[in-house]
């Protein structure tokens, strides 16, 4: 399980990005993930692009 505001991969595009929001769906967690880069062409909203990922769709980023 994540947290909010961890740091994670998008392992189907390797975007980086935090995680600003999780709900769960049908019993499924959804992670909504903000890009950590401006005016990307993938994902959804504003300047700062936005992705509903599944546990299985990303890896947390240790540093």
């Amino acid at each position: 399980m994540f947290e909010l505001y961890e740091k994670v991969k998008i392992k189907s595009n390797n975007i980086i990005g935090i995680i600003v929001d999780i709900a769960t769906v049908n019993g499924k967690d959804i992670y909504t993930v903000e890009s950590s880069e401006k005016n990307i062409s993938d994902g959804y909203g504003g300047e700062w692009k936005l992705f509903s990922c599944t546990f299985d769709e990303i890896e947390k980023i240790v540093l």
